[in-house]
């Protein structure tokens, strides 16, 4: 009996999985599925799942759904000023919605560059690494700008505006190259 209370209360600690599979692929753990407008993040003392709160209420994301999965880069960490922990590196996952708390295997594509409220944040952009799972014929940042040059402004566009309230500029893009030195870089 108390094997199996302790069975129950193991829960995964998705932050600190590795960042590269076994397969040598770098993983994503998904926090809001595509077409969600409810942010949800992950509470690394509970290891949950929960809703993103704004004066003690679940946000709510005023504007279009999110345009793929968003989540984070497991194993990776960026000090922001004002906040007194570390983040993991974000990344949106260009495929069919998925639930929160799916690790996905992907390919990074680039990144987006954004200076919010004066500090620069970087969102991966990536699509799964399993055929089947993939909506764009892209694997790397050339033939994603060349097949999908719309899907990269819709991206960026909607980074840009969907929070009224953040001042959110474009500092540019990254290739395949420089997101994965990126990423290397904020490796714990």
């Amino acid at each position: 009996m108390v094997g199996l209370l302790l069975l129950a209360s193991c829960k995964t600690d998705y932050e600190n999985l590795p960042t590269f599979s076994a397969h040598k692929q770098l993983q994503v753990v998904i926090l809001t599925p595509a077409g969600s407008n409810h942010p949800q993040e992950y509470d690394s003392k509970t290891k949950t799942f929960v809703s993103t709160q704004e004066a003690g209420l679940p946000a709510k994301i005023n504007f279009l759904p999110l345009p793929g999965n968003l989540g984070f880069i497991p194993s990776t960490a960026i000090k922001h000023s004002g906040n007194n922990e570390n983040e993991p590196l974000a990344a949106l996952v260009l495929a069919e919605s998925v639930p929160s708390g799916t690790v996905m295997e992907v390919i990074p594509l680039g990144t987006l560059a954004l200076n919010i409220a004066g500090e620069a944040r970087y969102i991966i952009i990536a699509t799964p690494s399993r055929p089947t799972d993939q909506i764009l014929a892209a694997t790397d940042f050339n033939e994603f700008v060349t097949k999908y040059p719309a899907a990269k402004e819709i991206i960026q566009k909607w980074f840009l505006y969907h929070n009224p309230n953040q001042k959110t500029r474009l500092l540019g893009w990254k290739n395949d190259n420089e997101t994965e030195d990126l990423i290397r870089r904020w490796l714990k």
